[in-house]
This record gives C-alpha cells, structure tokens and sequence, in this order.
C-alpha cells in the first residue's frame, strides 16, 4: 500500500510539471552554439584552429571559454576573439581557438561549453562535439631502435651574442670603476712616479751625450742643443713654459739660484759672444751644475708627490 502511494505521488508531480507554466523559461531567448575544427586531420605537435560561434537575440550575454578552460586532448596555444555583430536582430558572437595535440589517439575529438547569462541565470550551453583525425607519420617503430654511430653535422652560422658581451661590458665596468675608487689616487701616483723617473733617465743619457759631444767638438752648436734639451726637460717637468724665458727670467723663477744663474750666464757669453776658452772646462762646469740642478729638481718634485698622496 505504501508503493501505491508513492507512485501516485509521483504521477502528481509530474502532471503539475507538464501543466504549471514557467514565465522565465518561455522567456529565454533564442541561441544556438556550434564548434568545429577547420581543417578534419592534424599532426602530431601541429597546430590547428576551432572555432567556437553562437548566434542568439542582442539582449542575451553569452560568455565562452578563457584559457583556463579544459581543452583535452588538445592543448591551448592561442585565443583570438572577435567583437560582437548585430544583422537584424541576431548576434553573432566567435573566437577561434589555436590548438595542437600531443596525444597518439587516432580520432580526437573536443566538445566545449559555453555559458548565457539572462534575466540573473546562468544556463550551461554545449556544443556537438567535433572531432579531427590523427595524421601517422610512424605507422611501425622497428624493435630495439638502431641509433646512428656517425651523423653528418650541418654548419651553424656563429651569432654575435649581444646580450652577453653588453652584460660583460656592464660588469667590467663595475669591477673597473670599483678598484679605481679604491687604488686609483694610489695607481695614478705610481703613474706618475714611472713618467718622472723615466723622463729624468731620459734627459740625463741625453745630456750626457751632448756634453761629450761638445768635449770632443768644441762646436757651439752641441753647446746650444744641451742648453735647449736642458730647458725642454724642466718645461716638461715643472708643467711650465721654461723653453719660452729669457736666462734672466729663469734665473727669477728659481729664485735666484746660483748654480742657475753662472751656468747660464757663461753659456751665454759662450753661444752670443761666439767665446769659448781654451780647455772648455768652464762651459763643461756650467753643463754639470746644470745637470745637477735639474736632477734636484726632480728630486724635489717626486718627494711633493709623494708626500701629498701620503697626506690624503
């Protein structure tokens, strides 16, 4: 007795079903979706466009998959939407989506859902499932596989790496920055302590053999070219103009020094006055005091030098 009740139950259910009318679903408006590969075959790994189309009244909204949906067996490469087209009263709404397969099953098929959103609902819309076939490239695979022992290598043509020799670049310029900041008051004193020295051995095996020439000469020619590499070699250590003064001019910027003051003037005579004496010994003094007075020179300047960078 209980049955009987029950099926009665349920005959009543479902009368009220088939009779009760529903105003929201008499309301929904028309629409239709519809997916379908472009091409009926694909290889593996290729790439393959599905078009995805619904046509429906301009005041439903339908939303279709973004690329977090499922797509399997296929995998989303692309999406590519198109807008919204209203011809007499029918949207029409795309986006075709580019795929590519990896599995080996030789039909695949692929069935998506979209959704409508009305009146406050969502309602699920899915389309007929399409399906492509699987393009064999390997129809047998020989058991075990025979692996080449020698294979003809194709020449690469050899890029300029930009990018590395650019970061390369930046980094030694950090790394040569930094040991500047750090050694580079200390490199430039070395520096220029080796331009001294070297400069002052230059000069003296130069004047040296001026000097002998003019012993064995007695020419007031060699006697005006030891006077003038002299005068270049202090223009070039003091930094200033020394070649361009007068014997009178130089003597004041030393500061009078005597050593300075009778060399010159005893060349002088010796070069102007066309007078040399009998054994040169005077002019060969005066070239001697002049040499020593350029090596205190340098003297002088090398321990400025090196007591200013030591004061720092």
């Amino acid at each position: 007795m209980k049955e009987s009740y029950l099926n009665k139950t349920k005959a009543l259910v479902w009368l009220l079903l088939c009779f009760l009318p529903f105003p929201s679903w008499a309301q929904l408006p028309a629409i239709t979706v519809e997916g379908f590969f472009l091409r009926d075959s694909v290889e593996l790994g290729q790439s393959i466009k599905y078009v995805l189309l619904s046509r429906h009244s301009p005041q439903a909204e339908v939303i279709f998959p973004d690329t977090s949906a499922r797509f399997a067996p296929f995998e989303l490469v692309r999406k590519d939407f198109f807008p919204t087209r209203t011809v007499k009263g029918i949207s029409t709404d795309s986006t075709v989506y580019t795929l590519r397969t990896f599995t080996l099953k030789p039909i695949q098929s692929l069935q998506l859902t979209a959704q409508l959103f009305f009146s406050g609902d969502t309602l699920n819309l899915t389309t007929p499932r399409d399906s492509v076939v699987l393009i064999q490239n390997v129809t047998t695979v020989q058991e075990p596989l025979l692996l080449k022992s020698a294979t003809q290598l194709r020449p690469v043509p050899e890029q300029f790496n930009y990018l590395y020799w650019a970061l390369g670049a930046v980094a030694a310029s950090i790394l040569i920055g930094g040991v500047w900041a750090l050694f580079g008051k200390g490199i430039n004193l070395r520096y220029k302590l080796y331009v001294l020295q070297k400069d002052q051995a230059q000069f003296q095996s130069r004047f040296q053999t001026s000097r002998e020439r003019f012993q064995r000469g007695k020419t007031l020619d060699q006697l005006e070219r030891a006077i003038i590499l002299w005068k270049n070699y202090l223009t070039k250590l003091e930094d200033t103009a020394i070649n361009s003064f007068t014997t009178k001019e130089i003597v004041t910027y030393y500061d009078e020094d005597e050593r300075v003051s009778n060399a010159l003037k005893v060349c002088d005579r010796a070069i102007y006055g066309n007078i040399i004496s009998d054994d040169e010994a005077e002019e060969t003094f005066a070239l001697n005091q002049l040499a020593d007075f350029s090596a205190s020179r340098y003297v002088l300047i090398r321990d400025y030098l090196r007591n200013v960078a030591s004061s720092r």
